[in-house]
């Protein structure tokens, strides 16, 4: 093995978990390695809003690293975010006077390439453009095998590769759940019109045969990002075109056709998945752990998974710590890693999936806002403040 580059720890994905992974365990002075098979900056499917851990993460990872992102003329920010229940009754959530933000946008393209530039060169080796090839676990660690034929091995891989993680397949005999993830599409639109001054964010929960979620977000490059998805499983029981209920939208919706009259689209349509089967499927075992997407982290109702994949490579690093120091890298000693995902996002992720399921009751759920809409308002600063910066 003489030949076969060895390391304390490989990161296998650079996306936003896989860079915060890297970003903290250099900050404890840890050297690592970190792949991905793009060059950056690449493009990825999303639907560009940051929120909550995406700012608590930033700050915990460091404060210049913040003050950069809020800065930045890649990156749009507003204080409110509407979600549209029906066409009469909406609930807002919006930060208080003396904070700057409750939603940023941020095309990923951008925002994975911001994070990227700030991986050290002095605790991380990157192999970007190289995806692994195969993975295999001997008494040493993990062979990592690259698709040029480069090969590392490490006494502990970081499965940081998304919703469709080699690390997942290889190490957790990861089976995908069609109803524990969300299918969505998305484009950009240019010359969309009477869009608010305050780039507030706009969703709507749209019924067809099911519930949809509908989103405008606007960018910093005067486009907007146009997203309509659902539960994976649903579209696919209702048999649901996305693409052609989002032109639908688009064309026919009151509250929004006028806007799109002279728009148009810059982008083609894509689609992506978006999995929230956290506590439903292994990400932890032998010489490796799960971050991000991997692992399944994605709010349920509200769909954002970039924060909580952040702030899950900063908990990953800080136990990879401790296994470092005690040379037990067996799944037993990733129990505290589980525990502290739990601690961290467990109320908030076991919420969001009681939302999505009341939202099939659409008249249920749209008596439970009515009812609660006056005190999330009130308090959705001070709830929004506690898991954000």
């Amino acid at each position: 093995m003489s030949d076969i580059q060895k390391t304390d720890v490989c990161i296998v994905g650079a996306g936003p978990s896989g860079t915060a992974t890297s970003i903290m365990l250099s900050n404890l002075k840890i050297h690592h390695c970190i792949v991905d098979k793009a060059v950056f900056p690449r493009d990825k499917t999303c639907g560009d809003g940051l929120i909550l851990y995406a700012y608590k993460s930033m700050k915990l990872l460091g404060e210049d690293l913040f003050d950069q992102f809020r800065k930045s003329p890649n990156f749009l920010h507003s204080k409110e975010i509407k979600l549209h229940v029906n066409d009469q009754l909406h609930i807002n959530f919006q930060e208080s006077e003396d904070r700057d933000m409750v939603i940023s946008y941020a095309r990923r393209i951008d925002f994975d390439h911001f994070l990227v530039k700030h991986i050290s060169d002095n605790y991380a080796t990157k192999y970007f453009g190289n995806g692994v090839k195969n993975l295999k676990t001997t008494s040493e660690g993990v062979l990592v095998s690259l698709k040029d034929g480069k090969e590392i091995l490490a006494k502990f891989v970081v499965g940081a590769d998304g919703v469709q993680s080699v690390v997942a397949r290889k190490l957790a005999n990861y089976k995908p759940i069609r109803k524990r993830a969300s299918t969505f599409v998305s484009a950009y639109f240019k010359n969309v019109s009477l869009m608010p001054k305050n780039h507030q964010a706009e969703i709507r929960i749209v019924y067809k045969k099911m519930p949809l979620f509908f989103y405008i977000f606007p960018l910093a490059d005067g486009q907007v990002n146009v997203s309509l998805g659902g539960r994976a499983d649903r579209i696919k029981k209702y048999d649901i075109n996305l693409i052609s209920e989002l032109e639908s939208i688009l064309s026919t919706h009151k509250k929004v056709k006028g806007r799109f009259d002279n728009a148009v689209k810059t982008s083609p349509w894509r689609g992506w998945s978006i999995p929230f089967h956290f506590g439903h499927q292994k990400i932890v075992g032998d010489r490796f752990l799960l971050v991000g997407d991997a692992a399944g982290l994605a709010n349920a109702f509200y769909k954002e998974g970039v924060g909580t994949g952040m702030m899950s490579g900063i908990l990953a690093a800080k136990n990879i710590q401790k296994l470092l120091s005690s040379g037990d890298f067996s799944a037993s000693s990733l129990s505290a890693y589980e525990a502290d995902l739990k601690d961290e996002f467990g109320k908030l992720l076991l919420f969001s999936r009681f939302a999505l399921r009341l939202t099939k009751l659409k008249s249920v759920f749209s008596a439970v806002v009515s009812l609660t809409k006056y005190r999330v308002e009130r308090k959705s600063f001070q709830m929004i403040k506690k898991r954000s910066y």
